[in-house]
């Protein structure tokens, strides 16, 4: 473990506003930040993260992930727990307390298996970079030199090549690199009867590397396709290297963004030639998936860096496909999505190639906004000369412009649909406000999202946690003794005792450090008690308090009353009945007074 003392005054050095503003845009409501969740795996479109500065933590009420800023990190950089402090430590320029750490055989395991692998990736692409300048490696440099990549490309890529089989198992075991470690970095196959060979054998081959400039991972082509042999040949995943996360020329966008401060957007082409290609020819900002299967952690990671995208798929068929994908999942993701639709049968290194640059520069200024290419792909799919095709034409167009939130861009597609089908824009106007009425909904405000989390379907919890809330953060109109005559629920039932006990020791809650003390599974609750201060508005909060109170009071004692006449009604024998009943007579009382100075 690291000591106390640091990690405090690391968070206190990372405010966790700044740090969460470098991953999404946030937005001040009340007390607290909100934004559409940025972490990995989720996808939303209305904004349910939540990001308390006071009490330094953060939480999304849609995927249920919060926690303080180093587990922010933890999340958005694929980082382990010291790895984290690490990255934030250098953020705010301290020194790692070397000397503090407790001996944790597997936590230093894991650090030191991480850092092997790197060095192993990073030898690796350094020996096919030394093949390929090798007289073993012509006939890879003449692929590259007959794609178009000059040496200063190549040198700016680390591209090379593998010659054979067995030369690169040689040259890593000769560095001190066991088997075991070849494989796990995954730079090495193993076959039974066979041994150990090289994992991109006899291919050319382009590093991955990541927003911090690590080689993780590598992809091969061979020269010759042939029946028995993949054209392209990505690393295999592992803790290092996991094609869904990653996206090839990040690291160049990360320095593009250094030096320009706003990428206006960024081109996505499908592979790694076009990238080189296009960055070859002077434009910079460009990005490729592992493949054609766009995910939601790679559109996150887009995001670092621009708000826009435009994607610029091979005009064949499995590239329109793979731009369909590209543009649900980016739209999901909250980028604004453009289209460049590429001739038939071309990728963006071919275009360049045969028309130029200024050629493929003039279709990415022309790209279009995705609901204008959906609709332009419909009047595709159909045939326009039949009475089938035009009624499918219509219906289809409908519902890709119902998805538009914005009532000029519906009057604009309408009438544009009204040109194009000769059917009068009043008529298309009505079958589009009854499709809307018929599936589309209002999306719920960040306010309607956060009452709806308060509530939890029950006023109880909402009331348990306001309550809590104040009492934590010293509120003038609350008071620690309304806790102890008050029976929480579940998880606020921990947190309620571990607050009297602090109090009554003489100390100060810290909120800030609440949710350490109570651990992991009491994050989610903790950040819920603190944003449902957002919730009530500041004048009205000391009635609410005292309303919450009083609420809290009444539920105790129905339920008591109830369980006793569970009681009463079970027990047979006269005079525990007799007791019984008297108690609850009292209670009843109680109750009564409660109620009635509600009505006051």
């Amino acid at each position: 473990m690291l000591d106390e003392k640091f990690i405090e005054q690391l968070k206190n050095k990372n405010d966790i506003v700044e740090v969460v503003s470098a991953y999404c845009s946030l937005e001040r409501r009340g007390g607290s930040y909100w934004a559409r969740c940025p972490l990995p795996g989720h996808m939303e479109k209305t904004a349910s993260f939540n990001v308390n500065p006071v009490g330094r933590f953060f939480y999304c009420f849609g995927c249920s992930k919060g926690g303080d800023v180093i587990k922010f990190i933890m999340e958005m950089e694929n980082l382990n727990y010291i790895e984290a402090v690490r990255f934030l430590a250098d953020r705010a320029g301290l020194e790692m307390p070397e000397e503090n750490f407790v001996e944790e055989k597997d936590r230093d395991e894991k650090i030191k298996q991480k850092q092997v692998r790197l060095a192993i990736l990073k030898d690796t692409a350094r020996f096919y970079v030394d093949n390929l300048r090798s007289p073993r490696g012509k006939e890879y440099l003449d692929y590259f030199s007959g794609r178009g990549f000059d040496k200063k490309t190549i040198t700016a890529f680390g591209l090379g090549c593998s010659t054979d089989y067995d030369s690169l198992v040689s040259h890593l075991k000769n560095k001190g690199y066991s088997f075991e470690e070849m494989l796990g970095a995954g730079v090495v196959s193993y076959k039974e009867g066979k041994g150990y060979s090289d994992f991109e054998a006899k291919r050319a081959t382009i590093p991955i590397i990541d927003a911090f400039g690590n080689v993780i991972g590598f992809v091969g082509r061979v020269l010759t396709p042939k029946a028995d042999r993949m054209k392209y040949k990505n690393t295999s995943d592992t803790s290092i290297f996991q094609k869904s996360r990653c996206l090839f020329n990040v690291n160049n966008l990360k320095k593009l963004k250094r030096e320009l401060g706003t990428i206006p957007y960024v081109v996505m082409v499908e592979g790694q030639i076009d990238v080189i290609s296009v960055y070859a020819n002077g434009i910079r900002n460009v990005a490729a998936s592992m493949g054609t299967s766009l995910t939601v952690e790679q559109a996150r990671l887009l995001m670092r860096y621009t708000d826009t995208v435009i994607i610029s798929y091979d005009g064949d068929a499995a590239g329109q496909k793979a731009t369909f994908r590209g543009l649900d999942i980016f739209k999901s993701a909250g980028l604004n999505v453009k289209v460049a639709s590429l001739p038939d049968g071309m990728d963006p290194d071919e275009i360049i190639k045969t028309k130029g640059v200024d050629f493929y520069k003039n279709l990415l200024e022309n790209a279009v906004p995705l609901i204008d290419y959906k609709l332009a792909v419909v009047r595709k799919s159909f045939d326009e000369t039949t009475i089938d095709g035009r009624r499918k034409i219509v219906d289809h167009s409908l519902k890709v412009i119902a998805e538009s939130d914005k009532d000029f861009e519906r009057e604009e597609l309408l009438k544009k649909l009204s040109d194009y089908t000769k059917i009068t824009y009043e008529s298309l106007k009505r079958d589009l406000e009854k499709n809307t009425r018929d599936s589309v909904k209002a999306l719920p405000s960040v306010s309607a999202v956060a009452e709806g989390v308060f509530k939890d379907g029950s006023a109880l919890i909402k009331a348990e946690r306001f309550v809590l809330y104040s009492v934590i953060f010293g509120k003038s109109y609350a008071a620690a003794d309304d806790l102890e005559e008050l029976d929480f629920t579940f998880l606020r039932r921990d947190v309620s005792l571990i607050v009297l006990e602090t109090l009554s020791s003489g100390a100060k809650i810290n909120p800030s450090t609440l949710a350490d003390k109570l651990g992991e599974d009491y994050v989610a609750e903790v950040n819920a008690i603190y944003a449902v201060g957002d919730s009530i508005k500041s004048e009205s909060a000391t009635d609410y308090y005292a309303d919450c109170v009083k609420f809290l009071k009444r539920n105790k004692i129905e339920g008591e009353i109830k369980d006793l006449q569970e009681i009463f009604s079970t027990d047979t024998d006269t005079e525990n009945r007799r007791r019984v009943a008297e108690i609850i007579q009292k209670k009843l009382i109680i109750l009564k007074k409660l109620k009635t100075e509600d009505k006051k």
